[in-house]
């Protein structure tokens, strides 16, 4: 490279190559903490001998669990 402003403009562009990429790194995401325990519920009577009790569970959201109280399924 003959021309220094040729080359200067080389290294301008390979650090502002070099600088953007590192901007693509991806962080794993951090784990998620262990549910709490399992609440215990009265099971109500059953509505008829079609249905059967779908226990209730924990469910992720925005960040924290969520109970998800438990019901009677056709």
């Amino acid at each position: 490279m003959k021309n220094p402003k040729s080359f200067r403009n080389h290294i301008l562009a390979a650090t502002f190559l070099l600088l953007s990429m590192a901007s693509c790194v991806v962080r794993p995401a951090a784990p998620r903490p262990s549910p709490p325990p399992v609440r215990v519920e009265v099971i109500p009577r059953q509505p008829s001998p079609q249905h059967h009790w779908d226990p209730g569970h924990y469910v992720w959201k925005r960040g924290r669990y969520v109970w998800v109280r438990g019901r009677y399924r056709r």
